[in-house]
């Protein structure tokens, strides 16, 4: 009988014990739940939107991109997630170290989160301003005001030294408007270059008011040939260009396939100095990353720049000038890189 009433009470303390530890843990999973929401509503009513704070330290820019500080009604609006933005100061340390010879700007186009350097002075922008001469001729095929394959004689007169290969082909050759982009962004032929221009400026499509309605800065027209820039004057023509290149548009896909695989033409004329290779045209990335970049270098003596989209999984663009030149290569790969990481770690969203 006592073994029985001993097996009993046994019973009942393991039944007591194994309820205890039952109310126990249901007790800490309350308790972990409740930290938890205290901390997320803590982190969400400190954090800034993005969206508001690029537009509240950018809005000119965006006014300029759109007409207005509002998104584009067809555009995926994500600008409004609400989260801190990350640090600059290691960005801001680097970078003071070059005083006034440098512009940057970066912008994460996700997040429309935006960083500068030096982002309003005026740099000579060189051959950065073939992109833009690209867009505005892309712009006026879509409308129909020109011909992507009208043809176009080299003559002597439209001769010029520097970078390209047109140079080199013998006068009384044929190219169409197409190819004479081509040869213009992917090996920054200055002879298709100059041809282009004429050509836009028979055609009367103004380049000064193709300007103007993109909200660039007109002043920094010098001459059909020459203009001067700046990081965020830059930026903002990347961002047309992106635009464009994400429309639903009939040619908006050769200005891509060019801008990523830009060239050079390794000839001694213009390479001496530099070990970019043979005798052949070879990839130059001023702007380096491990993702497809459509970009556009630019350099003479006294300059030396780069801008591009590039297509990480956040994309973003990147903009560098500055008024440097020989032994830079080196200082904008690293840039680069600096960038891309930058960037990996802030902006890797799960969709």
């Amino acid at each position: 009988m006592q073994k029985v009433i001993h097996r009993r009470r046994k019973k009942k303390s393991s039944f007591a014990a194994s309820f205890l530890v039952a109310l126990l843990l249901i007790i800490c999973i309350f308790a972990t739940s409740a930290i938890l929401m205290l901390v997320f509503n803590t982190y969400v009513s400190g954090a800034t939107t993005i969206g508001e704070t690029v537009r509240e330290r950018f809005g000119n820019m965006n006014r300029q991109a759109y007409g207005s500080t509002e998104p584009h009604e067809d555009e995926c609006n994500i600008a409004n997630i609400r989260f801190t933005p990350p640090s600059t100061y290691h960005l801001d340390a680097f970078f003071s170290q070059f005083g006034t010879d440098i512009g940057i700007y970066y912008k994460n186009l996700d997040t429309d989160f935006v960083y500068s350097f030096n982002s309003d002075r005026v740099f000579f922008g060189a051959s950065l301003n073939k992109a833009n001469l690209a867009l505005h001729t892309y712009m006026a095929a879509e409308q129909d005001y020109i011909n992507m394959y009208a043809m176009h004689t080299f003559t002597a007169e439209d001769w010029w030294g520097g970078t390209g290969i047109i140079r080199f082909m013998p006068a009384g050759t044929r190219l169409t408007t197409r190819e004479l982009l081509h040869h213009s962004i992917v090996y920054s032929d200055n002879v298709a270059f100059r041809m282009l221009a004429q050509y836009m400026e028979r055609t009367g499509f103004s380049y000064r008011n193709f300007v103007d309605e993109l909200g660039a800065n007109p002043d920094f027209i010098r001459c059909t040939y020459s203009h001067n820039t700046s990081a965020e004057d830059t930026a903002l023509w990347f961002y047309a260009i992106h635009n464009y290149l994400e429309s639903d548009s009939r040619y908006g896909h050769y200005l891509r396939d060019d801008l990523l695989n830009t060239a050079l033409y390794s000839h001694p004329y213009f390479t001496r100095g530099y070990t970019f290779g043979g005798d052949s045209d070879v990839n130059v990335q001023f702007l380096h990353s491990s993702y497809p970049v459509a970009q556009k270098y630019g350099w003479f003596n006294g300059a030396f720049n780069t801008a591009g989209i590039v297509y990480a999984p956040s994309p973003y663009i990147l903009v560098i000038v500055s008024n440097m030149h020989h032994g830079a290569h080196e200082l904008f790969e690293e840039i680069s890189w600096m960038f891309e990481e930058f960037n990996e770690r802030h902006f890797r969203f799960s969709w």
